[in-house]
């Protein structure tokens, strides 16, 4: 009996996996997203303009609800992308609960951690001019500048990447660790705002 259960077990939690793997292919196609295989442990959430260039490299892996989180963290993992912005992933990158939103470019190499609860974002979302707020011109004057993040870069649980920013090769965000300037290759940073903690001797 505790056999069967064993594989009745094995053989439910595979089918819940390929459920999810339909239903998150169907999202990157009705979303226009170039994809490749992936892994998803729940559904993400996307909202990509019909305008946009959305592209996920191979071996993806997305984690998205609190049962399958090491951190049990319940939101999804989240991609926005603007008109004419652009959001560009890696092969081999793994995330959780994280949230991406590109109003005009962010790109993540290969083999990139980011941990439960990431946001990485590249824009204000409103203009820093207070008599904007509420008119049109806020969307108008927001600043947005371009995110990169490099190869095999780890950034820890609930950090906050800020536009303007390059994440160098090899290098780890600290938990918790808010970004708002590059970080070089091969460097550990952390706090908030992070700043430089020390090198990175575990090259590749």
């Amino acid at each position: 009996m505790r056999f069967i259960s064993k594989y009745l077990i094995f053989f439910l939690f595979n089918l819940k996996l390929l459920i999810y793997k339909i239903n998150t292919a169907l999202l990157f196609e009705i979303s226009d997203v170039k994809y490749k295989k992936f892994t998803s442990l729940g559904c993400p959430l996307l909202d990509i303009n019909v305008n946009s260039n959305c592209i996920f490299g191979a071996g993806l892996v997305i984690v998205n609800s609190a049962k399958y989180s090491t951190l049990g963290k319940n939101n999804r993992c989240k991609f926005v992308v603007y008109k004419e912005a652009s959001l560009i992933i890696g092969d081999n990158v793994g995330m959780s609960n994280t949230t991406i939103v590109a109003t005009k470019s962010i790109i993540v190499g290969n083999n990139v951690m980011i941990g439960g609860g990431v946001t990485i974002i590249d824009s204000d979302f409103h203009s820093l001019n207070a008599a904007h707020w509420h008119t049109e011109l806020d969307e108008k004057n927001m600043k947005s500048l371009p995110v990169i993040i490099k190869n095999n870069v780890f950034i820890g649980m609930d950090s906050i990447i800020l536009k303007g920013v390059t994440v160098g090769s090899n290098s780890i965000v600290a938990a918790g660790s808010v970004v708002f300037k590059d970080i070089p290759d091969f460097q550990i940073w952390g706090g908030n705002p992070a700043v430089f903690i020390k090198v990175n001797n575990q090259k590749q």
